[in-house]
């Protein structure tokens, strides 16, 4: 963990994909620091 910033080692979501920390970004959206996915999707109602 000691290769991403302090922000991200302390997030409390990991990828399912590659289980790196997933972080919010300034678009409120949850994306992985390492692949990119966006494992949080939008609820439709």
């Amino acid at each position: 963990m000691g290769r991403y910033p302090r922000q991200a080692r302390n997030a409390r979501i990991k990828c399912v994909e590659c289980n790196a920390p997933v972080v919010e970004t300034t678009g409120e959206r949850y994306v992985c620091i390492n692949c990119g996915e966006s494992p949080i999707a939008v609820r439709s109602s």
